[in-house]
């Protein structure tokens, strides 16, 4: 058995701060590992604004689930996607996220730190594939631009 470690994180991560607009922004990913039973097990979750990482062992070829949760003011966003680690940490990273999307304001303050309107929530993952996902080439922007059917929910679930 090749079991490599995948990466898995908060999308968008540290270099965000969100508008202070009193808006309610919530989101919560769960890691879930399909067993050679079949079963699902559970491998952590990340939350909006934890910054953690995990790094679940996942055999190459195997399949684990996330499972995407949010909510923007009284708006519910759900999504399950299913990744096949790949093993190949270098090429194959995708980010997948849920929320009406997020834009940026003109930066201020005193470390001129990037501030978004709007919300997304999601996941970054290294090691891994999938058709739901959104490739990231080469972007420097906080947040990655994403266009229909790029791995952003445009209707909320409610």
């Amino acid at each position: 058995m090749n079991v490599d470690e995948v990466t898995l994180g908060s999308y968008p991560r540290d270099d965000v701060a969100w508008a202070k607009d009193g808006k309610v922004r919530e989101g919560r990913a769960t890691i879930l590992v399909r067993q050679s039973d079949g079963t699902l097990k559970p491998a952590g979750e990340v939350a909006l604004g934890d910054g953690s990482v995990l790094h679940p062992d996942v055999e190459v070829g195997g399949e684990f689930i996330v499972e995407l949760r949010a909510r923007f003011e009284s708006q519910i966003f759900e999504r399950r996607v299913t990744f096949i680690a790949s093993g190949d940490e270098a090429s194959d990273i995708f980010v997948s996220a849920i929320g009406p999307g997020g834009h940026a304001e003109p930066k201020a303050g005193l470390f001129k730190r990037a501030r978004y309107s709007g919300f997304e929530f999601g996941v970054l993952v290294m090691a891994a594939m999938t058709e739901q996902g959104t490739r990231l080439t080469g972007t420097s922007d906080p947040l990655v631009k994403h266009g229909p059917g790029d791995g952003v929910a445009a209707v909320s679930a409610t």
